[in-house]
């Protein structure tokens, strides 16, 4: 597993878009803040409405909503959206035409390693990152508070 700048992109914007998860998140207002151009996100954000990662609303104050409870998203949800999806006819064809038998060890070794890595960001759903950045402001007040006593 290769994991892209465009997973970096959207794992950042659907980090941003759980902060506010009832409220609509306008594609502009994601490009200043992660100081991406609209257009890549456009891209980014169609793979992650095909996946059923993210919701739109059309209208005044319109955006993009999360489409299922920050707990139900992982991470490995949003890198398969994006980079898989690209590459899935690809390993389609190549699976039909390569017996894993017969590729080589290096192969075999990276497509183990790329599973458990795939495996690992399986298990970080996005609500996991906000109760462990939670836990480490609470941990940094505590250590200031008790240095400055």
């Amino acid at each position: 597993m290769k994991l892209s700048s465009r997973s970096d992109y959207a794992t950042k914007a659907m980090l941003e878009l759980s902060t506010m998860p009832d409220k609509p998140v306008n594609l502009a207002y994601l490009a200043q803040v992660e100081d991406i151009s609209i257009s890549y996100l456009e891209q980014i954000f169609s793979l992650l409405r095909k996946h059923e990662l993210v919701k739109s609303v059309r209208g005044p104050g319109g955006g993009y909503i999360l489409s299922k409870p920050m707990s139900d998203i992982t991470i490995g949800d949003i890198v398969k959206a994006i980079d898989l999806s690209r590459k899935s006819k690809k390993i389609e064809q190549s699976e039909r035409l390569n017996d894993p038998a017969s590729q080589p060890a290096s192969r075999q070794m990276w497509q183990q390693l790329s599973n458990m890595l795939y495996d690992y960001l399986n298990k970080i759903s996005l609500e996991d990152i906000h109760q462990a950045r939670q836990l480490q402001i609470e941990n940094e007040q505590q250590s200031s508070g008790t240095q400055a006593a």
